[in-house]
């Protein structure tokens, strides 16, 4: 084994479009509200979580969700707000 194959034991690179399963409690960054549905939107990476509740006074908050449905192959989910754990950017 190469000194450079021993430095990258273990490490791997993040995908931009992470999977989540139902009922699975996440932290998440509030985006924006979809101008077609109304609803909020959490992009993680290219991962789009619609929000089945909550407030547009959410937008720019990092909140606790709960993942109620997640398609893997159109990498997009359903959410539910559980908790605002902080006011504007992380």
């Amino acid at each position: 084994m190469s000194i450079f194959s021993k430095f990258l034991t273990g490490m791997s690179f993040r995908t931009t479009t992470p999977t989540f399963e139902a009922g699975e409690e996440i932290e998440v960054y509030v985006t924006e509200v979809d101008e077609e549905s109304g609803e909020l939107v959490a992009l993680v990476g290219e991962t789009r979580l619609h929000f089945e509740n909550g407030e547009t006074d959410i937008v720019g908050c990092r909140v606790l969700a709960k993942v109620e449905s997640f398609d893997d192959a159109e990498h997009r989910g359903r959410v539910t707000h559980l908790k605002t754990l902080s006011r504007g950017s992380f």
